[in-house]
């Protein structure tokens, strides 16, 4: 769905919220990586011929790719760079800018005013690439699900790639709920899988064409990237994703998956074991105080209505277990075996009631996600209900005043579903228990469990507090990556490359292409209703 790198629920829904080059005061911070070029240098000696692919309109995301792509070019790599964003037969869920109303209003979208900034640095026409495949058209693959629901989407494959689980990673609207009854639109399936096809099949081409040996795309989540990542691992071709940074850095590139939460928790010790403690363990503090404060821009969405040190009317009890919810639409799609995170949050907060329920004298509190106020209607209602059905001792709503900081503090253990809450109160010096996937279970500030039994042991004996152990996940946030380099400020506040500024076109562009988009969708979406 969140800090420039918020792991809310999910590493995965990394929320485009950046500091886009430097710091408000210019200051260049130590980052995770010394730089770009010699972290890049003994993978380019191996890749001759370079591919970055674009399919957003981000700025943050351009910069990364411009950035990385100029790095590569400097160390001698052959590079292709192919901005289709505005090419693609759905829209993706970055795009901003219809390249026909920029040229008749005479404003340049970021793929032109970056394309410039490129060729003016060094790079020529010829390294930009237009789709392969000019008259492409669509091969019977498998047919689409007779229904249109979650589940059957998700089974839907293209040559094998996991064409359904990535159309399901954007929802047809903001009022998509996660239940899997619901009738997704027929129209804007089919056309999302078309342009799952499109993206498969020109990357395919594009590098049988040009002898692609690397291909570099945005973090690997969304449909297109999903496409283009599918088709390059179908020949053997190596992957990297580009993403955005920590609070103090400019955007982070890893030569594997930015969804694999064990590779991030090895990247998180292993960065404070490289860096003087004192040092890490000071700027780690810092993004947990910041985020307690709410002075961290990415956490003011979700304590804008909370009031430091409220915690409300909360139940007497000899050992009080609170639980902060996941949104249910952040972990979804994600490609676990569910049978060992309770199957569902929902089941695990049931179990969670049962357990305690069993033990004298603890009591259950629930908070839910105050992200859970902007999700879809029915979400927030089925979630209650379950909540509901679990016979907790109190329920907090998404919209309460109470701090989930304080109650943190109140707790006597907290249990999570793989919440940021979770690494949050083991820095708090809290005993943590987490029931489903999480970025932290690895570092040794939560303990997690796999069933009842484990749990029932974890709440009347338990985990000791690590709060030591949580500083690497915020020496992450923080620090995650690398600095610009070749990208520089310019007055304005965007990026500017060899004298080039790159940049989005003026508002009226944007309102114009947002209304386009707009029309089609409604038309793709037709009568959308439910089972």
């Amino acid at each position: 769905m969140v800090s420039p790198v918020c792991i809310d629920s999910t590493v995965e829904r990394l929320t485009p919220v950046v500091n886009e080059l430097s710091t408000t005061n210019n200051e260049v911070f130590q980052a995770e990586f010394h730089s770009l070029e010699q972290y890049l240098e003994p993978f380019t000696e191996n890749q001759s011929h370079i591919a970055f692919l674009s399919f957003n309109h981000w700025q943050f995301a351009i910069n990364a790719l411009t950035e990385t792509a100029v790095s590569a070019h400097e160390l001698g790599a052959d590079v292709t760079i192919g901005l289709w964003a505005d090419d693609l037969p759905i829209r993706d869920t970055g795009w901003t800018t219809d390249r026909r109303i920029a040229k008749i209003l005479n404003s340049p979208g970021i793929d032109s005013t970056a394309r410039s900034a490129l060729i003016q640095f060094g790079l020529t026409k010829s390294d930009f690439a237009r789709p392969p495949i000019r008259n492409w058209k669509q091969q019977p693959t498998t047919k689409p699900p007779v229904r249109m629901v979650r589940s059957e989407i998700r089974k839907w494959k293209y040559q094998g790639a996991q064409m359904g689980r990535s159309i399901l990673q954007v929802h047809p609207d903001s009022n998509t709920p996660i239940r899997d009854d619901l009738l997704w639109p027929s129209k804007w399936v089919e056309q999302s899988a078309k342009s799952f096809m499109w993206v498969f099949d020109q990357t395919i081409k594009l590098i049988q064409d040009k002898g692609i040996t690397a291909i570099v795309l945005y973090n690997g989540r969304f449909t297109h990237d999903q496409a283009a990542a599918a088709a390059a691992q179908k020949l053997g071709v190596k992957v990297l994703y580009y993403d955005a940074g920590g609070l103090d850095t400019g955007f982070d590139l890893t030569t594997g998956s930015t969804h694999d939460w064990d590779l991030l928790q090895i990247r998180m010790l292993d960065m404070a074991n490289n860096w003087d403690s004192a040092t890490a363990n000071q700027i780690g503090s810092t993004w947990f105080l910041n985020r307690q404060s709410h002075a961290e821009a990415g956490v003011k969405l979700y304590v804008e209505l909370q009031q430091h040190g409220n915690t409300g009317e909360l139940p007497d009890a000899q050992k009080l277990v609170v639980f902060f919810s996941s949104s249910g639409d952040e972990i979804a799609e994600l490609d676990l075996a569910w049978e060992q995170f309770f199957n569902s949050q929902e089941n695990a907060l049931k179990v969670l009631s049962k357990v305690c329920a069993e033990i004298p004298g603890t009591k259950v509190v629930v908070r839910t996600h105050p992200h859970m106020r902007l999700k879809p209607k029915q979400d927030l209602a089925d979630w209650v209900e379950a909540v509901d059905s679990a016979n907790v001792d109190l329920h907090i709503g998404p919209d309460s005043t109470v701090d989930s900081y304080e109650l943190m503090r109140k707790a006597d253990v907290v249990v999570t579903y793989g919440s940021t809450s979770g690494v949050e109160a083991g820095f708090l010096g809290k005993p943590v228990i987490v029931m489903g996937p999480s970025a932290y279970n690895k570092l040794g500030c939560a303990l997690e469990v796999f069933n009842a039994d484990q749990l029932r042991t974890a709440i009347e004996i338990p985990p000791a507090p690590n709060s030591s152990a949580a500083l690497s996940y915020g020496l992450m946030m923080q620090r995650r990556g690398f600095n610009y380099t070749h990208l520089k400020r310019s007055v304005r506040g965007t990026s500017m490359l060899a004298g080039v500024e790159i940049k989005p076109p003026n508002e009226l562009v944007r309102k114009l292409s947002h209304a386009l988009a707009a029309r089609t969708t409604r038309r793709l979406l037709g009568f959308y209703n439910r089972v």
